[in-house]
């Protein structure tokens, strides 16, 4: 049912990976100004795109948005949503790998002086630790119908 508990931690994940597309990760300081790292690329001062190719990072941002939101509404299926739920955070941890990655490549590209890390990316952690707790309580009620079932 859609008023559970795992599903305000679902929906709250599904909020937080949506705004992970929403703005800037990272602020790298060049000779020429500042650097910013968003989803879509890194960008200069006045806005224009620098050659560097982030579209698996926007991929996977776009995938545990949509399969957050198809976890929350597969909620008769109590075992798909529990290994979506150990899939996503999988997927949180390689987003969180994925950005460290993308801001290092941008800072030796550009050849950065100074890294700042905005607090986006603070997200797929709380992201891992949201899921964790939704797979915890899906799993109860799974325990709980098992046991109904037992009594019968």
């Amino acid at each position: 049912m859609l008023q559970r508990s795992q599903t305000l931690y679902l929906l709250g994940i599904l909020v937080l990976s949506i705004l992970m597309l929403t703005g800037p990760m990272a602020r790298m300081v060049v000779e020429g100004g500042e650097l910013t790292l968003k989803h879509s690329g890194v960008f200069d001062p006045e806005g224009e795109r620098m050659d560097l190719a982030t579209w698996p990072m926007t991929l996977l941002f776009v995938t545990v948005s949509v399969l957050s939101l198809f976890n929350i509404l597969s909620y008769r299926n109590r075992v798909r949503q529990m290994r979506l739920c150990i899939f996503l955070m999988l997927l949180c941890l390689g987003m969180t790998g994925m950005m460290f990655y993308y801001t290092w490549i941008a800072g030796n590209t550009f050849k950065s002086t100074q890294t700042l890390y905005l607090w986006r990316f603070v997200l797929p952690p709380i992201c891992i630790i949201m899921f964790y707790l939704a797979f915890r309580r899906i799993r109860r009620d799974e325990l709980l119908v098992k046991a109904y079932d037992r009594i019968r």
